[in-house]
This record gives structure tokens, C-alpha cells and sequence, in this order.
């Protein structure tokens, strides 16, 4: 599975709480807000989500995504 992250810039003040509890290293800070560096190493725990008071930060799956070749071949097994 494949995890989208957004942060909202206006909403984050900076706390570094989502740095502090990310297991992945998803997020850094640069000129005072936090951003998602990494945002496709996301196992999608939402432990950012829930410690974020702002709000600020959202993560959606994506589900499994496929190469064109995977896909291919899927498609002529089935």
C-alpha cells in the first residue's frame, strides 16, 4: 500500500511534533514549517495525524499502484 501526505503550511506552527513521532523520517523543517521530505516511505500510521493539534497534517491511502508491466501481465493471467 502507498500512503498520500499533505501538510497545510498555513496551519503548522513549527512544533516538530510529527518530526518527533514519524518512525519513517517522512518530514523535515525548512523555514520554520514542517514538509514532507520523504512522503512515499509513509506506513500510513497516522501517529502525525493524531499528534498534529493544528490540524495541519492529512494522510490518505492510495492503494497498491502497478508498473505497466506488472499490470500487463496481470492482465494475462486473468
Amino acid at each position: 500500500m502507498s500512503f498520500e501526505v499533505e501538510l497545510d503550511p498555513r496551519k503548522c506552527n513549527g512544533c516538530e511534533e510529527c518530526i518527533e513521532v514519524c518512525t519513517a523520517d517522512v518530514f523535515d523543517m525548512r523555514n520554520g514549517k514542517s514538509i514532507a521530505v520523504n512522503p512515499k516511505d509513509c506506513v500510513g500510521c497516522l501517529s502525525c495525524v493524531e499528534i498534529c493539534e493544528q490540524e495541519a497534517i492529512a494522510v490518505e491511502e492510495t492503494g497498491v499502484k502497478l508498473s505497466n508491466t506488472c499490470a500487463a501481465l496481470l492482465r494475462d493471467i486473468l
